[in-house]
């Protein structure tokens, strides 16, 4: 579906580029990132959809984004 909408295979790069970077960051994607893709938005812009994650998957990934090796409250699941 190659430009079907302005943005859409950036989008597809960015949804792949996002998915790269959890599994580089020690993220099991297709597990705790399973509604990761790209898609068209209700107002017709191509977006990137994370979905749903767990709340153990949320703290490891703030802990990633803030340099954080291991936050205070973190329960590995």
């Amino acid at each position: 579906m190659k430009g079907d909408r302005p943005g859409a295979d950036a989008a597809r790069t960015s949804a792949d580029r996002l998915a790269l970077a959890l599994e580089e960051a020690g993220f099991d994607v297709g597990q705790e990132f399973p509604a990761l893709h790209d898609a068209v938005g209700r107002q017709g812009t191509a977006v990137v959809r994370v979905g749903d994650i767990s709340p153990a998957v949320a703290d490891r990934l703030s802990a990633v984004l803030a340099g954080v090796e291991n936050p205070e409250g973190y329960v590995d699941t």
